[in-house]
């Protein structure tokens, strides 16, 4: 047993046209983001059985994942964009639960690179603002873009943007973002585009003691407490829930073909037999520890 989720289109004013190539119903002309698999309250994705049936996936969270979790754990995107995204910072655990209401988390995530141009980059990190002190006085002046910290990426990079870390992603490259399911980003900078800042919350979740991410490159295999990710060609080989399969090409599963860039869900009770490539993406073990605090 495996289900499908049925993909939903953000238009965005980075947006642009490239995944009319790789998605048929993507037909406006901006779109910036894929949300690929989502539960986050209003912006779910439905999923659908090999049977047929449609679900919502806060409806059969602990039926996927084995877990009594409070939203289904992972919110996976893919991004491109013709322009800088804004520059931006996300709250961790602690901070989103005092802070954000009712989220029962913050937002960790992690990127791999499926393309990128010769020239793409992303933001990743600052420099020289050693505190919040400062780092209020930089955006009320609006000279953050003094500061920012600039990377260059390449096809098969995996960048762990943990909580804290000031980011943002640039154009031509094409991104698949993994993160706990959250809809929390603060605003530092948007290059002259006229949209709201969150200098005070901003200002309080930024790591200034290590403010870089973490880059793996050629990456293969990747763990942490959120995340336990690998990349893999399979070859009729058995595949156990819960995870999340990440097609890089067509495949085979059981006996169903699955298209490239869709996600699989495996429940946390069934295996299937894959052929193809994927990146398996699975919960650390935050999830089991913490999940339901």
């Amino acid at each position: 047993m495996f289900y499908l989720p049925e993909p939903i289109f953000v238009s965005k004013p980075w947006g642009g046209e490239k995944f009319k190539d790789i998605y048929p119903s993507a037909d406006a002309p901006d779109i910036g983001e894929v949300w690929l698999l989502s539960g986050y309250p209003g912006k779910e994705t439905t999923v659908f059985s090999v049977d047929g049936r449609e679900y919502l996936p806060s409806n059969i969270t602990q039926k996927l994942t084995g877990l009594n979790l409070p939203r289904f754990p992972f919110l996976i995107k893919m991004l491109n964009a013709t322009q800088w995204l804004s520059v931006q910072v996300h709250p961790d655990n602690s901070y989103a639960k005092k802070n954000e209401g009712d989220e029962p988390w913050g937002k960790n995530e992690m990127w791999y690179v499926l393309d990128a141009a010769d020239d793409a980059r992303i933001i990743n990190g600052v420099k020289d603002i050693p505190s919040k002190k400062q780092m209020v006085e930089i955006l009320e002046n609006n000279t953050l873009e003094e500061h920012l910290s600039y990377a260059g990426i390449k096809k098969d990079d995996l960048i762990y943007i943990q909580a804290g870390k000031v980011h943002a992603l640039g154009p031509d490259s094409l991104i698949l973002e993994v993160q706990q399911t959250s809809d929390l980003t603060y605003r530092l900078y948007d290059w002259g585009r006229d949209r709201p800042m969150h200098v005070k919350k901003g200002s309080e979740v930024t790591n200034y003691r290590y403010p870089v991410a973490e880059v793996k490159e050629n990456f293969t295999e990747f763990r942490n407490d959120y995340f336990y990710t690998y990349k893999k060609s399979f070859e009729n080989e058995e595949v156990r829930g819960f995870c999340i399969l990440m097609t890089l090409e067509e495949i085979r599963i059981d006996e169903f073909e699955c298209r490239k860039y869709f996600p699989v869900i495996i429940p946390h009770n069934s295996a299937v037999q894959v052929s193809g490539e994927c990146i398996v993406m699975e919960l650390g073990r935050w999830w089991a520890r913490h999940g339901c605090d």
